[in-house]
């Protein structure tokens, strides 16, 4: 069954660009990066699969240009796509690099939400051709200098915070890049779990800690929130926790990463959720044995899987 699916896979990679070849004829407007990726698959699938070649992705650059909008969408295929969703980048030269971005994270959820089989780089460039008017009027969200207050940011430098964020999800790969990079960026500490739903833990000095919450809830989210805060005085170098309740008053992590806790797909697109019992079972042995609660409104039960 595998085998047959990947060479509807593969049949169905090569029917849409054939259909993007009629629809974009003229030179330069779609341009294959490898054409010996093409011929290997084409042999693959006259050969139902029985053949020594080995697949590669697809790729391919599609310019489109009219009088409203000149873009390039760089368009990649994984081997399983349509079962897999295609990694689309599109570059607007005419766009501020923040627009720019929002617009390929937007795109991405569009993506995600296409029915799995289906496939969909066509509808893709459509959905870009009729939003993009929306992105040309943006502008880039600015961060206020603040004057006012300064005793209180003062006071925020000798504090630590950990913040606990939910979203109703996280999957774009753009993301998940940000997540990681302003961690590193701010020297935080703490995890990002991604999927449905998508969990975030940042702990360090409190204006690192904020900034990081400001700079993230800025992104385009279906649902987000800090649910629980915890501040405390900044720890000292030689302190010592007698129990893992004092130890949350300093560092319990000791650096930040992208956890990943035996994800499983569902429904469309990339939508997949992580277990959450081994997530419990990971905050216990930290010791946050009500943050489970705190964060997803239920009593956890931890997994009794092992690693």
């Amino acid at each position: 069954m595998e085998h047959f699916q990947q060479v509807t896979n593969i049949s169905k990679q090569l029917e849409e660009l054939e259909m993007l070849q009629s629809i974009y004829p003229e030179p330069g407007e779609l341009v294959v990066h490898d054409r010996t990726v093409i011929a290997d698959a084409r042999k693959f699938v006259e050969a139902n699969g029985n053949t020594g070649v080995v697949l590669r992705k697809i790729s391919f650059a599609l310019q489109v240009s009219s009088v409203e909008v000149k873009f390039t969408a760089i368009c990649e295929l994984p081997l399983d796509y349509p079962e897999e969703s295609p990694d689309i980048f599109i570059r607007v030269d005419t766009l501020h690099r923040g627009n720019q971005r929002q617009l390929n994270e937007d795109l991405e959820e569009f993506i995600l939400e296409t029915e799995r089989g289906e496939v969909c780089v066509l509808n893709a460039i459509q959905w870009v051709q009729e939003n993009i008017e929306n992105y040309k009027h943006v502008e880039e969200a600015a961060i206020p200098i603040k004057v006012e207050g300064m005793k209180d940011e003062k006071s925020k430098l000798e504090k630590f915070s950990r913040l606990w964020i939910l979203s109703h999800h996280i999957y774009s790969k753009f993301k998940r890049r940000d997540i990681l990079d302003w961690s590193s960026e701010l020297k935080l500490r703490g995890f990002s779990l991604p999927g449905k739903p998508g969990i975030v833990c940042v702990e360090g000095p409190t204006l690192d800690a904020e900034e990081f919450w400001n700079r993230l809830r800025r992104l385009n989210w279906k649902k987000i929130s800090c649910k629980h805060r915890e501040d405390f005085p900044f720890p000292d170098v030689k302190w010592k926790p007698k129990n893992l309740e004092e130890r949350r008053k300093g560092y319990c992590f000791e650096n930040f990463e992208e956890l990943n806790f035996n994800a499983r797909g569902f429904g469309t697109g990339r939508e997949y959720h992580m277990d959450l019992g081994m997530l419990q079972k990971f905050l216990e042995e930290k010791g946050f044995t009500d943050i489970f609660k705190i964060l997803l409104g239920v009593e956890g039960k931890a997994s009794t899987k092992q690693d």
